[in-house]
C-alpha cells in the first residue's frame, strides 16, 4: 500500500505531499483539476516510461517518490531479486528532458526491476488499463481462491510437477531409440579397440626396456662378454687372495677381519659373474624382434592420442568408464520401463485429482457466476449476466484440466462475451470491484479506481460506495470519485483543485479537516451553503454503510 506520495513539477502539479490512510482514500475535484495526474505519478511509480513532456512548463525535472509497505511478500520479492528484505521501502522518479533516474532506499535501480518490486502491490483498475482479471490464468486463480480450492489444487501441481520430472528423466536415459543404439555400438567399438590392445603399465614398461636392448644390442653383448672376462681374472685373483689371507690369519690375528671381508667380497663377486654370464645368454642372437615391439608401442601411443591421454594409467581409465557406461546403457531398458511404470502409476494419481478438482470448479462456476451477476445487478447491471465458464484444457497442465474464461453480457439480448472484449473501461471496472469485494483485499495491496462511477448514480452509486468499503477493510483503496454517496464512505478525503494565477495553472491536493469534508460533499450534492444537508447526507450514508 502507499503510505506517502509526493509529486514535484509534474505537468501543472507544483508540489503536493500525501500521507495515505491505510483504508477507504478519496479524491474527488471538479472535472479537469488534475485527479487524473495522481494516477499518472502512481503510473511512474509502479515503473512505466516517462516523456520529458511531464515536466512542469519552465521547470528542468519532475520528481515522483512515494513510500510503499507490502508486508512479508515484498520483503520476500526483494531478497529473491538481490536487495536487502524490507517490509517498507522508498521509491523515487526524477524526469529531466535527457535522462531518467530511478532509485529504491537511495540506490539506483532499473525500471524494469522497479517493475518487478511493485507487481501486484498497487492494482491499476482506471479506465485503458489492463489489469490481471482479465487473463485466464488470473480467472482460474480467482474461482479457486473463491471455492477456496487451492489445497486441492497444490496437490494437484505437485503430481503434475512429479510426472514432469519422471518425463524429463526418461527423456535424458533414452533420448531417441536410433540415437542410443548408434550409442550403444560406438561403445563396444571403442571397448573391443581397447581390449585387442589390452593395456598394461608394466608390459609397456618391459616394451621400452626391451626396445632400448635391441637398439643398442652389439654394445651390451661387446660390454657383457668384456665384463664375464674380467670378472673371471678378478675372480682368481680374489680367490688367490683370500686363500693366502686365510693362511695368515692363523699367525696374525689382525688378518682375521680383511679375511672375512675377502670370503665375502669373493662370493659376492662369483653371484656377479654368474649374473653377468646369465644376461649375456638370455641376449637375443639378431634385432629381428626390434619391428614387432616398435609396433606393439606404436598402438599404445595410438590409443592415447586418440583417446586424449597422455599415460597408460589414464588410457586404462578410459577403459574402465566406457565399460562402466556400457553397462549403464545395457541396464537402461529396464530402468526405463521402472520410469515407465511409476509415470502411469502418477498420471492416474494426477488425472483422478485433476477430475476431482474440475468437478468441483464446475459445481462452483455455478455459484459464483450467479453471485457476480447479482452483485452486478446491484450496481446498475440490472439486466446483465454473468457467467464463469469451466472448459476442457488442450491438454494437462500444472492447474489441472481446465480453462476458465469470464463472459459477460451487459444489456439483454446481447450473447455473452470473453470479459476482455468488453469495451467499456466503467464496466471492467464494476466487474473488477465485484470480483474483489468477494475476496476482499489482499495484505499490503493498493486499489486504484479511476471513472468506477462513470454513468450511475442514486442508490447504485451507493452499493458501489460499500463494495469499495469492504474492499479497504482488508488493504487500501484509492477512488477518483464525482459521486457523494462514495466519498461519503471515506477514511480520508482529499480534493484536488485548480488554480490560475496570472498565466499559470496550478494544481493542488489537500486533505481535508471535518469542516472542509462537509463543504466538499455539500458542492458535490449541488448544495455549497447547504452545509446542513451535506451532514445529514453524512449521517445517512455512514448508517447505511
Amino acid at each position: 500500500m502507499i503510505l506517502e506520495l509526493k509529486v514535484k513539477n509534474l505537468v501543472i502539479i507544483e508540489e503536493v505531499n500525501l500521507s495515505l490512510e491505510e483504508g477507504f482514500n478519496v479524491f474527488t475535484g471538479e472535472t479537469g483539476a488534475g485527479k487524473s495526474l495522481l494516477v499518472q505519478a502512481i503510473k511512474l511509480i509502479l515503473g512505466e516510461k516517462a516523456s520529458p513532456t511531464l515536466i512542469k512548463p519552465g521547470e528542468k525535472e519532475a520528481e515522483v517518490s512515494a513510500i510503499l509497505w507490502g508486508g512479508e511478500t515484498l520483503a520476500k520479492r526483494l531478497e529473491s531479486l538481490g536487495h536487502e528484505p524490507e517490509e517498507e521501502i522508498h521509491i523515487k522518479r526524477i524526469i529531466s528532458q535527457k535522462r531518467q533516474r530511478t532509485y529504491l532506499n537511495g540506490s539506483p535501480i532499473t525500471l524494469k526491476e522497479l517493475s518487478l518490486i511493485t507487481k501486484d502491490l498497487i492494482v491499476l483498475t482506471s479506465q485503458h488499463e489492463f489489469y490481471s482479471l482479465l487473463s485466464s490464468e488470473s480467472q482460474l486463480n480467482y474461482l479457486d481462491t473463491f471455492l477456496k480450492l487451492l489445497p486441492l489444487r497444490r496437490e494437484v501441481e505437485a503430481l503434475y510437477e512429479e510426472l514432469k520430472n519422471i518425463k524429463k528423466h526418461a527423456e535424458k536415459l533414452l533420448g531417441t531409440s536410433e540415437s542410443l543404439e548408434v550409442k550403444k555400438d560406438f561403445l563396444r567399438y571403442q571397448i573391443n579397440e581397447l581390449e585387442a590392445l589390452n593395456p598394461s603399465v608394466e608390459e609397456e614398461s618391459e616394451l621400452n626396456l626391451q626396445r632400448e636392448r635391441l637398439k643398442n644390442l652389439a654394445f651390451l653383448k661387446e660390454s657383457l662378454v668384456s665384463l664375464v672376462e674380467s670378472l673371471n681374472v678378478s675372480e682368481e685373483h680374489i680367490a688367490r687372495a683370500s686363500h693366502l689371507l686365510e693362511k695368515l690369519k692363523t699367525f696374525e690375528p689382525s688378518f682375521e677381519r680383511i679375511a672375512n671381508t675377502f670370503s665375502e667380497f669373493y662370493y659376492e663377486l662369483k653371484e656377479a659373474l654368474r649374473e653377468a654370464e646369465s644376461k649375456l645368454m638370455e641376449l637375443p642372437e639378431d634385432e629381428s624382434q626390434l619391428d614387432e615391439i616398435e609396433a606393439r608401442l606404436a598402438k599404445y601411443e595410438k590409443l592415447k592420442k586418440k583417446y586424449g591421454v597422455a599415460t597408460t594409467e589414464e588410457l586404462i581409465e578410459v577403459w574402465e568408464k566406457l565399460k562402466q557406461e556400457l553397462s549403464e546403457f545395457e541396464s537402461l531398458e529396464e530402468r526405463l520401463q521402472e520410469l515407465k511404470q511409476k509415470e502411469e502409476k502418477v498420471k492416474n494419481e494426477f488425472l483422478k485429482k485433476a477430475k476431482e478438482l474440475s468437478k468441483k470448479r464446475k459445481e462452483g462456476a455455478k455459484v459464483l457466476s450467479e453471485v457476480i451477476t447479482k452483485e452486478l445487478k446491484d450496481l446498475g447491471f440490472e439486466k446483465s449476466k454473468f457467467i464463469v465458464e469451466v472448459t476442457p484444457s488442450k491438454e494437462p497442465k500444472e492447474t489441472g484440466i481446465d480453462e476458465v474464461k469470464f463472459l459477460f453480457a451487459p444489456n439483454p439480448g446481447t450473447p455473452p462475451r470473453p470479459l476482455e472484449k468488453i469495451a467499456s473501461g466503467g464496466e471492467l471496472s464494476r466487474v473488477f470491484l465485484v470480483c474483489k469485494s468477494l475476496l476482499k483485499g489482499e495484505e499490503g495491496v493498493c486499489f486504484v479506481f479511476d471513472e468506477v462511477d462513470t454513468g450511475i448514480g442514486g442508490i447504485t452509486a451507493k452499493k458501489l460506495g460499500a463494495k469499495l468499503k469492504t474492499i479497504s477493510e482488508s488493504g487500501q483503496v484509492i477512488c477518483i470519485t464525482h459521486l457523494p454517496q462514495i466519498a461519503a464512505l471515506a477514511d480520508a478525503h482529499f480534493v484536488v483543485e485548480k488554480h490560475i494565477l496570472g498565466d499559470k495553472t496550478l494544481t493542488t491536493v489537500k486533505k481535508l479537516s471535518d469542516e472542509e469534508r462537509l463543504k466538499e460533499i455539500a458542492r458535490m450534492l449541488g448544495e455549497p451553503e447547504n452545509l446542513s444537508l451535506a451532514k445529514e447526507f453524512l449521517s445517512s450514508c455512514e448508517k447505511d454503510a
